[in-house]
């Protein structure tokens, strides 16, 4: 069963749509290829992207390869989108991305029998490895053409890895935000401010007060 996480509820196995209307994630099979050190649970299915997010600067990336391969175009159009999303993914590996995982892991502690911390870590564990792939992948195609070589498919792959690691974490991003916009709405029908935690300590203080 696919739970869907903008409304909760169960769908079977293969559904592509909730019946809100919401898209189901597919699962990657556990221990699939390419899992790297992600640690993986034999007893859990992990979500993966369905399809592309929309993203201009991913649009953009890809278009310039196309226009350099394809078109004769100059590959500084290229290379001025690539620096930009090459110079953000790697400043998310090297000061973000721990940070990230310690926080996930104390997310998991809280309640081990939660998916939804497992799934996370999967998509920026597995995005990151991506990011990582296809940066190098790039950056061969990019050495190669140093020495007047033109190898074609390191480019497109590097730029293919690329687009699925931002998917992975755009994937994970909507996935927090459904899951906190969930749990406000939880706790306004309970009547509670997640804004304003203290208030709902005096709230409960006089209840319990009022009861007394």
């Amino acid at each position: 069963m696919i739970a869907c996480f903008k409304c909760g509820h169960e769908n079977e196995d293969g559904q592509k749509y909730c019946a809100c209307g919401a898209l189901l994630p597919q699962m990657a099979p556990t221990g699939s290829q390419g899992s790297g050190n992600l640690d993986l649970d034999e007893d859990t299915e992990y979500i993966k992207p369905t399809e592309h997010f929309p993203s201009a600067e991913m649009l953009a990336l890809a278009w310039a390869l196309h226009d350099f391969l394809e078109e004769g175009a100059e590959i500084e159009g290229f290379l001025d989108v690539y620096e930009v999303i090459k110079t953000r993914l790697e400043n998310y590996n090297q000061n973000l991305h721990q940070e990230s995982l310690e926080f996930i892991t104390n997310d998991r502690n809280i309640d081990p029998d939660d998916s939804y911390p497992k799934q996370i870590q999967y998509l920026i564990v597995r995005g990151s490895a991506l990011a990582e792939e296809g940066i190098a992948s790039v950056e061969r195609f990019l050495d190669a053409l140093d020495e007047d070589k033109v190898q074609a498919e390191d480019g497109k792959d590097g730029v293919a890895k690329i687009v699925q690691a931002n998917d992975h974490f755009l994937l994970a991003l909507h996935m927090s935000m459904t899951r906190t916009e969930t749990i406000a709405a939880v706790a306004k029908a309970r009547g509670l401010d997640l804004n304003n935690p203290d208030a709902n300590q005096v709230e409960e203080e006089e209840a319990v007060g009022a009861e007394e």
